[in-house]
């Protein structure tokens, strides 16, 4: 289950990023993250903090629970 909801948040991600145009250099700059650090937890490798996420979801413009609109 919790591989799932990880995988789930990764496409979620991506999803939001693509929907906006917005690149992972992008991403990455907007929210203090490495762009590297992105493209890992898009493809699930690396599991974002809580802290991480809130900085992703400002970056993206999108309340963090948006996030995780993936039920």
């Amino acid at each position: 289950m919790i591989d799932s909801i990880c995988k789930n948040f990764a496409k979620k991600l991506k999803e939001i990023r693509d929907k906006k145009g917005m690149s992972k250099g992008q991403l990455s700059s907007l929210a203090g993250c490495d762009m590297s650090y992105i493209g890992k937890i898009e493809r699930g490798e690396k599991y974002p903090t809580l802290k991480t996420i809130a900085k992703l979801a400002v970056a993206l413009e999108v309340p963090a629970k948006d996030l995780f609109d993936f039920e």
